[in-house]
Order: C-alpha cells, then sequence, then structure tokens
C-alpha cells in the first residue's frame, strides 16, 4: 500500500529534498503539498484524509503550532499522525507541539542523506502495530550521527 502524505512546507527547496527522500523509502506514495498554513487547513477540511501529515513549524499566514491545533478540532483526522517538522528545535515550541498532540518533532537534518535516515526511522516508528503517543522524551527525532560516533 503506498502511503498518502500530506506536507505543509512553503521551501521549495525543503519540499523537494523531502520528496525525493520518500522516493527513497517508499516505493510508491502519493505526496500532496501545500505552501501555507491556511491552504492546509482548507484542504484538510474539505477533501483531504491522509495517512500522515506533516507540518512545517514555520510557516506564512498560520504557522505549524496553528495549523496542529486546528486539526486536533477535526474528527476525522483524530487517528492520522502529525508531526511537525523544522529547524527550530527550542523547548518552547517542542513542548507546545507534544501538549497539542503531536505525534513526533522531526528536526530537519542539513542533508538529503540524513533526511532519509531520519524519514525512516520516523516511518517506522509510525507504523508501528498499535501505534500511540510516545512518552515525551521520545517525542523529538534528530540525526543523531554526532552524538553516537562519539562513543
Amino acid at each position: 500500500m503506498s502511503p498518502k502524505i500530506f506536507l505543509a512546507e512553503d521551501d521549495n527547496d525543503d519540499s523537494s529534498m523531502f520528496e525525493e527522500a520518500l522516493s527513497e523509502i517508499f516505493p510508491s506514495f502519493q505526496m500532496h503539498r501545500v505552501h501555507d498554513g491556511l491552504e492546509c487547513i482548507y484542504a484538510l477540511k474539505n477533501f483531504l484524509l491522509p495517512d500522515y501529515i506533516i507540518l512545517d513549524l514555520n510557516m506564512p499566514l498560520k504557522n505549524g503550532i496553528d495549523c496542529l491545533k486546528a486539526i486536533a478540532t477535526m474528527p476525522d483526522l483524530a487517528e492520522v499522525p502529525v508531526v511537525i517538522y523544522s529547524t527550530n528545535h527550542q523547548m518552547k515550541d517542542i513542548d507546545m507541539a507534544y501538549k497539542l498532540g503531536a505525534a513526533y518533532y522531526l528536526v530537519k537534518p542539513t542533508s538529503q542523506q540524513k533526511l532519509v535516515k531520519v524519514l525512516r526511522r520516523l516511518f517506522l516508528l509510525l507504523k508501528q502495530p498499535g501505534f500511540s503517543r510516545v512518552l515525551k522524551h521520545s517525542f523529538v527525532i534528530r540525526d543523531i550521527q554526532k552524538e553516537t560516533s562519539d562513543h
């Protein structure tokens, strides 16, 4: 089955890199991309029911946190995992995303290869049978190559 992935991302380069990384993970997938928070909310309210929602934190018109709040009010999306996707990893944003029910907070890696690695890990976690919300200490997903290479 090819997953239906909804990406709310205003940056064309980040979006292209994301789509290219997905093509290395899934033999086939469907991706719908919107460019801002208003377009995100409109699409999800009116015609899209994806398997996964990925929200850039810093989008124009409505940011990822505002979109997350709106998605929480949409009963049809109650079972769809929502992931915040950002270069920003400030604790206040991570705390807010967790409080509002995001499945994970994915820190944007610096390279295509690292993005493939973290997305592979993310989708393996999301596909686990009986997936439920993770504990806060496991909420942030990032490239940890530097940390593990020091051991």
